[in-house]
């Protein structure tokens, strides 16, 4: 009994685990291009949004952008597919 109860969370917890990682296409999803909000100020600039994971629909889904105050001393690295070794995973945009 010990035992199976032993390997059940063991197995949770492996299955646990490997959800939370990075998913992986093959083929990048198609980008949808939507229509900016005006912009709020000069001193505005255009972030593109991101590709966030549903682990529902095993997709990604495409944010909409949105307009953002420049930080102070810092530049802002857009969000860009990375290929790996077992395919494609989206990093997000960062302030650098």
């Amino acid at each position: 009994m010990k035992k199976t109860i032993y390997l059940a969370v063991l197995l949770l917890a492996i299955v646990s685990f490997n959800s939370c990682g990075p998913a992986y296409v093959s083929i990048e999803p198609a980008y949808v291009e939507y229509e900016r909000p005006m912009r709020p100020s000069v001193n505005h600039i255009w972030i593109e949004g991101d590709w966030n994971w549903s682990s529902q629909s095993r997709t990604y889904q495409q944010g909409r952008g949105r307009w953002e105050q420049p930080r102070n001393g810092r530049t802002y690295q857009q969000g860009h597919w990375k290929l790996g070794p077992r395919g494609k995973t989206w990093q997000k945009g960062r302030w650098n």
